[in-house]
């Protein structure tokens, strides 16, 4: 079975353009769904079992396990399947911002997530950077464990970067005391931190 029936009525020609260009490392072809129907689809399917052909299947995925009314422990085994998957900043921003740790599972939500921001993969540690950062508020014990995994997290590596700088922006419109660990990272993070935070409507 594959997706092209599901997105037929769907498919959006210059909207596809769009996207590709946004995200210039995708490994995929595009459809051209937008995102809030491939949210829509993801919560009316019981099980995933499509081929993944093209990026919105991993879009689709993500937020198909997002939506699972499952134990976190079994969303784990999902979550692991999906990371060998990612390779552009949409497919791991729009998981992140999907995910919320209940309020049974917060220990175990945040072992896996601060896990991923020491992982090599960088599309891997970005989701862990990105999933904490916006859960932070679920985690306000651990801010100081989070800034430390975010900033030792910093790299090269431009997807990376971003989003150590974009986590440190959030963390310090919260909290000017992030500053300190701003000044730890690599003048070209710290210098996008800035610039995010200058960026910000509520600074």
């Amino acid at each position: 079975m594959d997706t092209d029936k599901l997105y037929s009525q769907y498919e959006e020609k210059n909207y596809a353009l769009f996207s590709a260009k946004l995200t210039k490392n995708h490994d995929l072809p595009y459809k051209g769904i937008r995102i809030p129907t491939l949210r829509a689809i993801a919560k009316q399917l019981d099980e995933f079992p499509f081929e993944i052909r093209y990026h919105e299947d991993i879009l689709l995925r993500g937020f198909w396990i997002a939506s699972r009314k499952i134990p976190f422990s079994e969303k784990i085994i999902l979550l692991d399947s999906q990371l060998p998957l990612l390779s552009t900043w949409d497919e791991v921003d729009t998981l992140a911002s999907s995910l919320k740790p209940k309020a049974n599972e917060k220990e175990e939500f945040y072992r896996y997530f601060i896990s991923l921001v020491k992982d090599s993969r960088p599309m891997v540690k970005r989701l862990g950077i990105v999933t904490l950062m916006s859960t932070r508020k679920s985690f306000k014990d651990r801010r100081r464990e989070i800034l430390d995994a975010i900033t030792e997290a910093d790299s090269s590596e431009y997807y990376v970067s971003m989003a150590v700088a974009w986590a440190l922006s959030f963390f310090y419109i919260d909290d000017k005391e992030t500053e300190k660990w701003i000044r730890k990272v690599s003048p070209e993070t710290r210098k996008r931190t800035e610039q995010k935070i200058r960026d910000s409507r509520r600074t």
